[in-house]
């Protein structure tokens, strides 16, 4: 019994040495990383970033702002002018009777904010 006892604490000394060794030969040798494999190459499909991520990158021009030939504020003071003088007629009636005053009135306001509204899409002319 006395013979394993000893044998398990020689044993244990043994361990001990050889783990302090190893720490010792550890802490005395130069860190040196090892290289890796470095940067490797993407070799997949680049996904865009969305443009309203970048507040710099510049407006692209709306599809409806590109195909303004001039006609559309005609069209629409036209239209403008018939609702204007329809609503105007309404509203001025008065016992039946319509007051020509307000219906011009109507026709003309509704011919200005119609021509209006309908070339508020078109760009700016860089001719001028």
């Amino acid at each position: 019994m006395a013979d394993s006892a000893l044998h398990v604490r020689l044993l244990r000394v043994a361990v001990a040495t050889l783990v302090g060794l190893a720490a010792l030969a550890l802490a005395a040798a130069p860190a040196a990383a090892a290289p890796g494999p470095g940067p490797q190459p993407y070799y997949g499909v680049p996904l865009p970033a969305p443009p309203f991520l970048n507040p710099f990158a510049p407006a692209p021009a709306p599809r409806f702002a590109q195909a303004c030939d001039g006609s559309e504020p005609i069209f629409g003071g036209i239209l403008g002018a018939s609702a204007g003088g329809l609503l105007a007629a309404a509203l001025s009636e008065h016992h039946g009777r319509v007051d020509p005053g307000a219906t011009l009135f109507g026709v003309i306001t509704g011919a200005a904010i119609g021509a209006t509204l309908a070339a508020s899409h078109c760009p700016p002319d860089p001719t001028n």
